[in-house]
Formats: structure tokens, sequence, C-alpha cells
């Protein structure tokens, strides 16, 4: 549990430390990779950018922009970003920079942290809304700073947003949730290769990617690429080894015991269901193989399941 803990709050340090960064001391391409178009008044280009501490790879964005049709909140500037995937990650500011809200009055930390759950929430019911749809038409909400009346979020809103800054929150979600992810996808799939992406995706420890991947891989990148998709089949997540199991079957790794008996020999590394499906799909064994298999079905990791399908290779080599 402490060792548990422990990765946790690195985790979390890793991950403050990269959204405190200022986006001007962030490492990145010299050209964006491409401009983004949101409406007639708003466009802004993509880089794609680095963290310092650990090189992981995001598609990022400087944005400026005004966010409210009134007087009552100031425009905002912030460091927006995206997976390689195209799905909205976090958001940064710089030190100096306070986001608003009615009246001006600066975000607390607790709203920081709202506004990130709800930019994370892709299916959030702000997709679905107009912004006027959002406001108590009923009431209204006096200025204290400025000469300008504006509308409170209606209450079945609420919890969508931020309280007093729903410009905000309603332009910055259809920002990073609206087209630009597709766009995204789409720049990730027509230069995946041409940036030779393959082997980060594989050891980057985020599943999404490790799937992605393997669905990609060709049968003609497989030899060049098959140590990675090997050690996918100890990846932590539940459904990526299995993915890696059907690439080897596809490639016909699994009919050569010269290729697979090195598997073997780590084969209580595995997580169960792995083990029970790698030794159901292996075949041709040799001697080698068999001796591992026996030595394997006195493991006190194997299961009832697998010691069958063992004996059951086992006998049938005997005939």
């Amino acid at each position: 549990m402490t060792k548990f803990l422990l990765s946790v709050l690195l985790v979390s340090l890793n991950l403050f430390c990269l959204r405190a960064q200022s986006w001007y001391i962030l490492e990145k391409e010299a050209e964006p990779v491409f401009t983004f178009t949101v409406n007639d008044t708003l466009s802004f280009p993509i880089f794609l950018v680095k963290s310092a501490d650990d090189s992981t790879l995001y598609f990022g964005a400087h944005l400026m922009t005004n966010v409210c049709n009134d007087q009552v909140c100031l425009p905002i500037e912030v460091n927006l970003f995206w997976d390689l995937l195209g799905g909205f990650h976090h958001f940064s500011k710089e030190d100096n920079i306070n986001f608003t809200k009615f009246d001006h009055q600066y975000f607390q930390q607790a709203d920081y942290k709202k506004l990130e759950e709800i930019l994370l929430d892709s299916l959030s019911p702000l997709r679905d809304y107009q912004v006027e749809d959002l406001l108590d038409k009923s009431a209204k909400k006096y200025s204290a700073e400025v000469d300008a009346v504006t509308r409170p979020t209606s209450l079945l809103f609420s919890n969508v947003t931020v309280p007093g800054a729903l410009y905000t929150v309603y332009t910055l979600w259809h920002i990073v949730n609206g087209s630009i992810k597709q766009e995204l996808y789409a720049y990730l799939n027509a230069h995946y290769e041409g940036r030779k992406w393959q082997d980060y995706f594989a050891k980057s420890g985020n599943p999404v990617y490790q799937e992605y991947f393997l669905k990609k891989l060709s049968k003609q990148q497989f030899q060049e690429y098959s140590n990675q998709v090997v050690t996918l089949l100890y990846a932590e997540d539940d459904f990526v080894p299995h993915y890696a199991l059907d690439v080897l079957k596809t490639n016909h790794m699994l009919s050569d015991p010269k290729q697979y008996n090195p598997i073997l020999r780590r084969l209580d590394e595995l997580k169960p269901h792995v083990i029970t499906e790698f030794i159901n799909a292996i075949s041709a064994p040799d001697a080698q193989t068999k001796t591992l298999l026996d030595q394997f079905q006195q493991n006190p990791k194997a299961n009832p399941k697998q010691k069958e399908l063992i004996t059951k290779i086992l006998d049938y080599e005997k005939q």
C-alpha cells in the first residue's frame, strides 16, 4: 500500500510540474502541425509539444481569446494539450495569468480543478446545448464592476460548469472537444508511420497507445517490431496482451517453437487469462516446448484449465 500511495504521489507531482510549465519554455517543433479554425474570428496553430520531465508528446496550443458576449469577464489566456489520439488531456496557464469569473473575480484552486474535470468529460451535457439554453431566463445578475447585466446559469446545469464562469467553461469545452479531435486523429493516421511513432506508442505504458500500435502494425513491419509485441504480452492492462497475442498468431509466431519457447520460459509472469490463451494457441511443439510445458504444469501458478491443456498437448505428442 505504501508503494502504491508513493507512486500515486509521484504521478501527481509529475502532472503538477507539467501543468505548471510555461508555454514559452516547453519543447516544441518550430512549425505547427496545422492551424485549427473554430469560427470566423478564432484560429490558432497546433504544435507538437514534448514535456520536459518525461518526454511525453502532446498536441498543444497557446490560446488567447474572448469567452464572453458581455463585459463581465476578462479574455482568457490558456495552454491546451491533447494526446496523440486527439483526446483532450489537460490545460495549464502562465504563472501571472488568472482565469476570471463573473465580475472579474479570480478562479480559486477548486475552480481550476472543476474546469479540468468538465473539459475531460467528452460526454458532458454542454455538448448538446447552445450557451443561451443553459441560462436562467427568469433571473438577472448585475455587475458591480461594469455597467452590465447578465443572466445566471440555470440550476439544472450548475453541476456542469464553474459557478460564475459559464461562458469560459462552455467556450473551452467546445474548443477542446469539438472537431479538433477528429482533425488531430486524422493527422495521427496520416503521419504515424512517417514520424516513426511505433516504438513510442509501444513503450508508452498507455494502453490506448499500445492498442493503436498493435492494430496498425502490418505484416511487413512485424519483424522490425516483434520484440515490442512480445513485451506487450506482459502489459499491465488486461486487454493489450490479447491484442498482442492476436498479432503473434497472425504472423505465425505461435506455430514456431524457436520463437515462442522464450515466452514459455516466462509463462508464469503472464496474467492467468493470458497464459491460458497462449497455451491454447501454440502448435508444433518441439522437445524444449514439452519440457517447458511440463515444468509449468508443476508450477503453483498453473490452474486446472491450464494443466488440462498441457496434458492434452503432451498426450497428443506421445501418439
